[in-house]
This record gives C-alpha cells, sequence and structure tokens, in this order.
C-alpha cells in the first residue's frame, strides 16, 4: 500500500510540473516532441542494424531500414508532430461526441428526460473534432495550454489522494461529483494494466499474498471487477454483490446484437457470488479484483430499495439451453456465454422491461453504470463529464478510495487461482 500512496505523489507531481510547462511554453513542446523522437528512431535504427549484422534476421534489416526512413522523414516535416497530435485528438473528439449522441437517441427511445447535456456535448465535441480535423491553421499552443490546465487539475487529484491516503486525520465521506478521470481511451486500459502489474510482482518472485485487509468488519456490498487474457475481454467488466448475490449487467442476447456486439438489449443476471467468482477464474480464465464495502444500516436500506427497483424492471429471460432443454447436450451450447454460465452457475437472466438500462450502449448505460446505481446511493464521485463510465474508471476509484485513511473499502482481494477457502 506504501508504494500505491508514493505513486500518487509521484504521479501528481509529474502532471503538475508538465501541466505548467505546456501552459508556459507550449511551442516548445512540439520541439522537444520532435527532437525526442529523431534521436529515438536514431538509436533505434543503429541498434536494429546491429542486431541484424549479428543475427542475420531480415526483419532488423527491415525495421532499421523503416527507422532510418521515418527519422529523415521527421526531419524533413517538422510540423508533423502538430499533426498527428491535431488529427488524434480530432477524432477522438469526434468519437465522444458520436457515443453521447447515440445514448441521447437510446434515452429518447426508452422516454427518459433529462437529455439536453447530452445533446449539448454531442454537439460541441462533434463540432470541435471536425473543426480540428479540417482546420489545418488551426493554433495548436491553444490545444497545448488547455492540455497543461486538465493535467495540473488531473495532478492536484491525484495528489489529494496520496494525502488522504497517509492522513490519519482524514474524514472520510463520499460525496457525489463529478471527478476529473484519466481520458476515457486510458481509462479503458486500466483493468489489463493492472493485471499486468500484478503479474511482474509475482513473476519479481515478491509474496504472493495479494490480499489486504485494513479492518475486521462485516461487508454486505462487494465490487467485482474481472478482466480476461484477450481482446475486449482486457477492457474488464464490473459487476456488484449484496449479501453474497451477484448482479451483473451486460449485452447478453446475441440476436439482439448491434454494431458490433456494442449495442442490444440490456440484461443483468444474478447468481451466488460463492459460485460465480471461481466460475470466472476457472471456467472463463478471468482474474477478479474484489473490494469490500463496509455500509451503515441506513445504507443498507438505501441499496436495498435500488436492488428492488432493479428486480422489478426485469422480467426472466430464458438462454438457449434453457428454452431448448439442452442440459444432456452442454457441447451444442458451450460457445453462448448465458448459456454456459447458467449451466455452471444456475444464474438467472433478467431483460430490463423499460427506462434506463432497457438497452444496453458500450459507451453509455453499460456495466458499469449500472454498478453506479448501487454506488451512487452511497455518494461515488464517479460521475464522469463525458458521460462515458468504463469498468477500468471505477477500478481507479476503487483502489484510490481503499488507500485513503478510514476509508469505508475495507478489503481488497486478487483472485488469480480459485482459492476455496
Amino acid at each position: 500500500m506504501f508504494y500505491d500512496v508514493a505513486m500518487n505523489f509521484v504521479i501528481g507531481t509529474i502532471l503538475m510540473v508538465a501541466g505548467a510547462i505546456m501552459i508556459w511554453i507550449p511551442n516548445r513542446i512540439f520541439t522537444g516532441i520532435l527532437i525526442a523522437s529523431i534521436v529515438f528512431l536514431c538509436i533505434n535504427g543503429v541498434v536494429l542494424f546491429i542486431r541484424f549484422v549479428k543475427n542475420k534476421l531480415n526483419k532488423d534489416f527491415f525495421f532499421s531500414i523503416l527507422s532510418f526512413a521515418f527519422m529523415f522523414f521527421l526531419m524533413n516535416f517538422r510540423y508533423l508532430p502538430q499533426w498527428i497530435l491535431r488529427v488524434n485528438f480530432g477524432g477522438y473528439c469526434i468519437l465522444c461526441g458520436f457515443a453521447c449522441f447515440v445514448q441521447l437517441v437510446i434515452n429518447q427511445i426508452d422516454h427518459i428526460k433529462g437529455n439536453f447535456l447530452n445533446f449539448v456535448f454531442s454537439f460541441v465535441y462533434i463540432f470541435f473534432g471536425f473543426y480540428l480535423l479540417l482546420n489545418p491553421d488551426f493554433h495548436t499552443d491553444l490545444l497545448m495550454r488547455a492540455f497543461g490546465i486538465y493535467f495540473m487539475i488531473l495532478g492536484m487529484r491525484y495528489l489529494g489522494d496520496g494525502y488522504e491516503g497517509i492522513n490519519p486525520l482524514t474524514k472520510y465521506k463520499w460525496k457525489r461529483k463529478v471527478r476529473i478521470t484519466l481520458p476515457a481511451f486510458l481509462c479503458a486500459f486500466v483493468p489489463d494494466a493492472a493485471l499486468t502489474s500484478i503479474n511482474r510482482y509475482l513473476e519479481d518472485g515478491k509474496p504472493e499474498d495479494l490480499n489486504t485487509y485494513k479492518k475486521d468488519e462485516v461487508v454486505r456490498l462487494k465490487v467485482i471487477v474481472h478482466v480476461g487474457p484477450k481482446g475486449f475481454q482486457k477492457v474488464g467488466h464490473i459487476c456488484f454483490a449484496y449479501d453474497d448475490i451477484v448482479y451483473s449487467y451486460g449485452n447478453y442476447d446475441s440476436d439482439s446484437f448491434h454494431l458490433n456486439q456494442t449495442i442490444g438489449d440490456g440484461i443483468f443476471f444474478t447468481v451466488p457470488l460463492e459460485k460465480y467468482i471461481p466460475n470466472m477464474i476457472t471456467a472463463e480464465n478471468n482474474s477478479i479484483f474484489e473490494y469490500g464495502i463496509y455500509t451503515t444500516s441506513k445504507q443498507n436500506a438505501l441499496i436495498e430499495k435500488e436492488i428492488e427497483k432493479i428486480r422489478q424492471n426485469g422480467y426472466r429471460w430464458y438462454t438457449k439451453i434453457e428454452k431448448e432443454d439442452g442440459y444432456d447436450r452442454f457441447s451444442e451450447y458451450e460457445m453462448d456465454y448465458p448459456s454456459r454460465l447458467h449451466y455452471r452457475t444456475g444464474a438467472k437472466l433478467y431483460k430490463v422491461k423499460s427506462g434506463k438500462f432497457h438497452i444496453y450502449w458500450a459507451l453509455g448505460d453499460n456495466c458499469a453504470s449500472f454498478t453506479d446505481l448501487v454506488l451512487g446511493t452511497l455518494g461515488a464521485d464517479v460521475l464522469s463529464i463525458r458521460g462515458i463510465i468504463s469498468p477500468g474508471t471505477y477500478l481507479d476509484w476503487l483502489q484510490k478510495e481503499y488507500l485513503k485513511k478510514n476509508s469505508p473499502i475495507v478489503f481488497r482481494r486478487i483472485y488469480k487461482e480459485w482459492d476455496s477457502e
């Protein structure tokens, strides 16, 4: 834990310094990026060529020539870093605007009110994105200063988290507010990065006890983030368990898949925690990050009220193996996730009748937003100004809050292999 708290101070300081430089001398940032890139490509080209001479591998020679060619290209086209920054940020803004617009359309279909902010963000993001893409004369110094301000705000958040992690007098209280987070595309990689960090920790021969307990409290609420080894599994999935019953939301009906499975009918399932975790570890080859949150009787009442709303707004949906009574032919249904989940754990799945979460949208009403229904009753500050909450956003928040003194997040468990104890 000391290492994690210290890293908050290190990252916060780096962000503050980088932000100040971007604000004070934005034009020199590009020059620094250009020089660093040219030096790196030159060194890389030399190293690859030496490796080619020793090992006679054609790929080393090819990448060495490619590295030198790109180096000379940069030397003759010095505005390339500015072009890359402008085009990539413009594309990112358009993607965020598209995500907000799709959520706006879904909300209209489901007759959900209060869409003005979604409309504003959609318009602003898309307009600014195309403005960057289509305007080569855009003054990138302004963009760099904006990045600098963002870095300094984010740096202050990291420093604040670090201070709260060492100050024993911290009076902990969650407060519902917009939280300045990493960009959405970076948050998407947080679960995989966390798993990679754990793997390196174990490979270095360090102690294998990754579970930490701050207080010996009875915990009724647990938040579970799991991450798989490949593909979309690396982005992770998040759900919660209350009184050891898991509630998980997602896009599970293959007949309703649209837009490369990012849109579909909203479905949640319930399953005992004692069956869910070993199944995810052994059968689905996932790693699990589990956080236990201590709750008061008043908070428990709010959670139970929210869970009852969730249950009342769902109707039983039967998987293919249930509808076709294929329990004795499991191999025919093994590729269908809801079928194998039900077969192995007895999970019961429910489709959302109406309103929010009636339609699943990976960049809007997703598993993280569903979990936020419950954690939001406690005051979790994971609201995003972009409207995009990913499992990575929540994992980053859970870890930061867990490190703070007097935090109600009282334990963390990491499962890489199922332990029955």
